[in-house]
């Protein structure tokens, strides 16, 4: 395997009585990326990147124990009990105790010869070595999963996922909060989040300014206190589907609270008060309109109001919320707000929480339950094929969407002159591809570019009813009408056939083109509903254009 070329700058930080300095290492290698300036809200800022640490080294998903070496050990202790077998051991109990006698003695000879010849400095080269070997045929092993930053024209975002890829976190930080007489330089990278860094964000104090900076001007790089690692971060591909199932789940119709942060820790405090012995083990959301927030606490029944919350939704909900215990990643961050926002789909699906101060904000992503991550088996980018997005027409999109920074899906259906639902499957594409953000709050895509080189035709990893629901689309076998509905959104009511037998759809979509409410009468939609992402039959609905 021919030698790869590995830099990476080290991640530091220094202070003093009255200043802190925090200074991001990324791949030196890469695309330059650049941010220097203070951050006025400098607490606030640490805190939240703090929350962002602990996200990283969460591992609430139960890993399978291997047992084989105990299961070994019970046998051995088996064995013992054999009478003949017992009888044998203890004939040779003293010849055994001779040879680790002996066997001890040259141990303590070969340390003290191991002890004369020690270097330091070799042992480093070793270890430098070893990392290597590792980094070029045990990757998955190497490999640490340090957070994304996506340093834009107006801010600058902070990404990661749990160790378990069950939660997911961004903290934004708006350059609106940052002092700077540089201007940034906008690009992507992994960051090199180090212990000392963690160390640096917890003495973050109100007396103390905090200097911020990411990456360097140019690829030769000095920091005074730091030096070249000879490291380098790869972004998991898991990573990558799983940003890609985090927008398309924030793209979906939810329903929208505005919790009081006491009451959300309230519910934390209930949890880590006692451990549920048996299911079930979840939170009961009880949403009526115009009534305050109810949440029931399973499996002891008990029921929390939030007195300061009104629920504004037109329908009377309960949402079942699985995985709760890893929303005591706010902990710390409860008592600096006031509310926490909670965007929930439906039971069984993914949630998001978040929480603003100081115009810094951090978004928790939870998967539909803690076994589940975000890479999984659920797909809900397929809720929006990217069918209609050729090569061609993505590579234009891609260097629009590279010259605004931004985009919303009406403003790129107006550049390109295509329909909502040919513009959506564009921006889709490009978050496939990993040149994509999308903002669920000003529902904007933004240019964030995750690797080098962009390749448009390479396919994606699509799910099983993915791929089936384009295989019925393709074949013509999708009847559909369409209605228009409140505020620019369209209802189509679909009639499916495959095989003889004939499904029928109803769906929703809004004025972007975006699937708001989907149902099928298929068994896989009756069992799943959308938690598994939608049926063949829901994907190929989808595929119609309104406009045909």
């Amino acid at each position: 395997m021919p030698e790869k070329l590995l830099q990476f700058s080290r991640s530091f930080a220094a202070g003093t009585a009255a200043t802190a300095a925090v200074a991001f290492g990324v791949d030196t290698l890469g695309a330059p990326v650049y941010l220097n300036a203070k951050v006025v809200p400098g607490t606030t800022f640490a805190k939240f990147m703090l929350t962002l640490g602990k996200v990283v080294a969460m591992q609430d998903a139960t890993v399978q124990r291997d047992n084989s070496e105990y299961q070994k050990w019970v046998y051995g202790e088996y064995l013992k009990e054999l009478a003949p077998t017992l009888a044998k051991n203890l004939e040779e109990l003293p010849g055994l105790m001779q040879r680790e006698k002996t066997l001890s003695s040259k141990q303590d000879q070969l340390w003290a010869k191991a002890r004369a010849v020690w270097d330091s400095t070799a042992m480093s080269k070793q270890r430098q070595v070893y990392f290597k070997w590792l980094y070029d045929y045990a990757r998955s092993v190497w490999v640490k999963l340090d957070p994304i930053v996506s340093v834009q024209p107006d801010a600058t975002f902070f990404e990661a996922f749990s160790t378990d890829e069950s939660t997911y976190a961004r903290v934004t930080l708006p350059h609106t909060a940052l002092d700077s007489k540089e201007s940034p330089i906008c690009g992507t990278t992994n960051i090199d989040f180090s212990l000392a860094l963690e160390r640096e964000f917890a003495r973050a104090r109100t007396y103390r300014d905090l200097s911020l900076t990411v990456g360097s001007k140019s690829v030769s790089i000095d920091l005074g206190v730091s030096s070249l690692q000879e490291k380098k971060i790869d972004l998991p591909m898991s990573w990558v589907k799983g940003l890609v199932e985090v927008q398309a789940a924030l793209s979906l119709e939810s329903a929208y609270l505005e919790l009081s942060s006491s009451f959300v820790a309230d519910l934390i405090a209930r949890l880590n008060s006692q451990i549920e012995k048996h299911g079930p083990r979840h939170l009961l959301f009880i949403l009526e309109p115009g009534l305050p927030v109810r949440v029931r606490v399973e499996p002891w029944g008990d029921e929390y109001i939030d007195l300061d919350s009104v629920y504004q939704g037109s329908e009377k909900r309960e949402i079942k919320f699985w995985g709760r215990r890893r929303i005591r990643v706010l902990e710390n961050l409860l008592p600096l707000v006031e509310k926490v926002t909670v965007r929930l789909i439906d039971s069984g699906m993914p949630s998001f929480w978040s929480a603003t101060l100081d115009g810094v904000k951090i978004d928790i992503g939870l998967s539909g339950w803690t076994a589940q991550n975000w890479a999984g088996r659920a797909k809900f980018s397929s809720l929006m094929p990217t069918a209609y997005a050729n090569s061609p027409q993505t590579l234009e999109a891609s260097n629009l969407l590279q010259e605004k920074t931004k985009l919303t899906v009406s403003d790129l259906s107006k550049l390109m002159k295509v329909s909502t639902l040919e513009a959506q499957a564009l921006l889709q594409r490009l978050c496939l591809v990993g040149v994509a953000l999308y903002d669920a709050d000003d529902a904007e895509y933004r240019w964030r570019q995750l690797f080098p080189e962009i390749s448009f035709d390479d396919d994606n990893d699509s799910s099983r009813e993915e791929r089936f629901g384009l295989a019925i689309f393709k074949s013509n076998q999708v009847t559909a009408s369409f209605e228009p509905a409140e505020a620019g959104a369209t209802s189509l009511t679909a009639e499916v056939v495959v095989d003889s037998r004939q499904f029928s759809v109803l769906m929703t979509t809004d004025v972007d083109g975006r699937v708001t409410y989907a149902q099928c009468d298929c068994n896989f939609f009756n069992y799943n509903k959308l938690r598994l992402g939608p049926c063949r039959h829901i994907v190929a609905a989808s595929l119609v254009d309104r406009n045909a």
